[in-house]
């Protein structure tokens, strides 16, 4: 892969191959810009974990234009000083994102169920309409699947039936 010194001029004169390039900064080890196909500039950060098994880590910055080379550069910085305090940046940003995926929608009724729904004078109505509407539905779904326009669909599913109320 080739090594450069990125400046602002030469990541603008960077153009597009038939394949994936990566262009190192010759003054920071690890941090490069990678150029697609279609001419898309994001800066990325490579490094090797310091867990005891070596791993090679990319962590994404960010697109060119969004983000400046000054501000990726000092993002590197960062996330290369953090690596040297024994974290795993890439490794924590794919956990955060796997977590907000993993929010399933089962886990979300028992925790109301557990904070909330023991406040209420009506909390047996509450988890049965739970039970039989919502969970009877979406079970096994994450909550960042569900659209606005399935549960305007439920409600008026529960309104056609005769129902207004529990809507």
């Amino acid at each position: 892969m080739p090594t450069l010194h990125l400046t602002k001029s030469v990541v603008d004169e960077l153009n597009a191959a038939p394949k994936e390039v990566v262009y190192w900064d010759d003054n920071l080890s690890g941090f490069g810009v990678k150029v697609t196909p279609k001419g898309r500039k994001v800066f990325i950060v490579m490094y090797r974990t310091r867990d005891g098994f070596s791993r090679l880590r990319k962590y994404t910055i960010g697109p060119y234009g969004q983000i400046t080379l000054a501000i990726a550069r000092t993002m590197a910085q960062k996330i290369l000083a953090a690596r040297l305090d024994g974290q795993d940046p890439a490794g924590e940003k794919r956990k955060r994102r796997n977590k907000a995926v993993k929010d399933r929608l089962e886990d979300v009724v028992a925790d109301y169920r557990l904070r909330r729904l023991n406040f209420f004078r009506s909390a047996s109505e509450t988890n049965r309409v739970l039970e039989r509407e919502v969970l009877g539905r979406w079970k096994g779904r994450s909550i960042h699947e569900i659209t606005r326009q399935d549960v305007i669909k439920l409600v008026d599913e529960i309104n056609d039936r005769g129902a207004p109320a529990m809507a």
